[in-house]
């Protein structure tokens, strides 16, 4: 039970062994565009695979220091950021966390692994998915329970992984006194002018908030896992601590060297997601049977009004057209009338969208 409350989009491979058949991944929310920099990046970093990697990665902390302009001793990279959600937990140990629901799963599964209370907050559909922070205590989760105090930490994914929304729009968290609050920003680098929505800036200074990023969505590396965590120096210590050494290989930490600093890919991945977010929406929203949200990240959530269609059946009537999406019934705060799709290239889109409409 648990294996399916905790699934992901994005596994290609079971499908194959049980169809046999190739997909386009529309589960999986991650980026369409390739850099053109990266072959040769293999190329360059083969050598090091033969050397145990660096364990505090020094040269590409030194890279994502220049990037946001921030100190290296506010950083931390990790094999991706649920390593680095993982390691929050077992490191500070908390008896209560807080999160938002719907939201990435990760967050729930991790707590759970120490044992701790996991409260949740509802974000509900009829206020579009938002999150007042401002009476954050006042909002009943998901058990219609009163909280009776606040959570040791608290998770927001920002944007939020599955509605594709903004939970925090400011540089505000008044009404929040959970003494952590960890911000995901995953899916930030898909935002049109991101850097006034992070929360980076924040992080290095306030001992109470810590914000993880990724080379997963934007820059396209799901399988080399790597991500970093920009925090106060403080935190980030207590976690270099306890990190396992040798987190992230050679290869994964000379690629994302290389790809922070491709100019060019992530100019033309923001103007290609942002054109082809509002066309998906537009299109969408003309089929009958479905409903999509607004979305500032790489992806949509959907909501399937076809009285006789649920979102398994969907799932399973698009992967028989070479079609993945996410069924999005286990997460936690929707059900079985709930899909997500990524946004891939035009031509994938359109493929898609026509499917859509026959089944629809």
């Amino acid at each position: 039970m648990d294996n399916l409350r905790f699934a992901h989009g994005g596994n290609v491979y079971e499908i194959k062994r049980k169809c046999g058949t190739e997909v386009i991944d529309f589960s999986a929310n991650v980026n369409p565009l390739r850099s053109s920099l990266l072959k040769a990046g293999f190329s360059q970093g083969y050598e090091g695979i033969f050397h145990y990697p660096d364990p505090q990665a020094n040269d590409l902390i030194k890279k994502i220091a220049k990037y946001w302009g921030v100190n290296e001793e506010n950083i931390l990279v990790g094999n991706g950021s649920t390593q680095l959600i993982y390691l929050l937990v077992h490191t500070l140990m908390p008896k209560s966390v807080l999160i938002p629901a719907p939201s990435f799963s990760e967050f729930e599964r991790a707590a759970e692994s120490v044992k701790a209370e996991v409260r949740f907050l509802a974000l509900r559909e009829e206020n579009r998915w938002t999150l007042e922070l401002p009476v954050l205590e006042k909002v009943a989760p998901l058990t219609e329970v009163a909280l009776p105090s606040p959570a040791d930490i608290l998770f927001i994914s920002n944007p939020n992984n599955p509605t594709g929304n903004l939970l925090l729009t400011n540089k505000r968290l008044d009404g929040v006194s959970c003494p952590l609050v960890v911000i995901d920003e995953a899916f930030m680098d898909f935002v049109p002018e991101e850097k006034d929505y992070t929360f980076i800036w924040k992080a290095v200074e306030n001992k109470r908030m810590a914000v993880l990023r990724s080379f997963t969505k934007f820059f396209a590396l799901p399988g080399l896992r790597i991500g970093y965590l920009i925090a106060h120096q403080d935190l980030i210590g207590r976690l270099k601590a306890a990190q396992p050494p040798w987190s992230v290989n050679a290869i994964a930490q000379s690629l994302a060297g290389i790809i922070l600093n491709d100019n060019d890919y992530i100019k033309e991945t923001q103007r290609v997601i942002e054109e082809e977010r509002v066309f998906l929406f537009n299109e969408l929203a003309k089929i009958d049977g479905l409903k999509p949200y607004p979305s500032v990240a790489n992806f949509m959530l959907i909501k399937i009004t076809n009285e006789e269609v649920n979102s398994r059946i969907l799932t399973e009537r698009l992967i028989i057209k070479g079609i993945l999406i996410r069924n999005c019934g286990n997460f936690r705060g929707l059900n079985n009338k709930f899909i997500r799709i990524a946004i891939l290239s035009h031509d994938e889109n359109m493929k898609l969208i026509t499917c859509l409409r026959r089944l629809l």
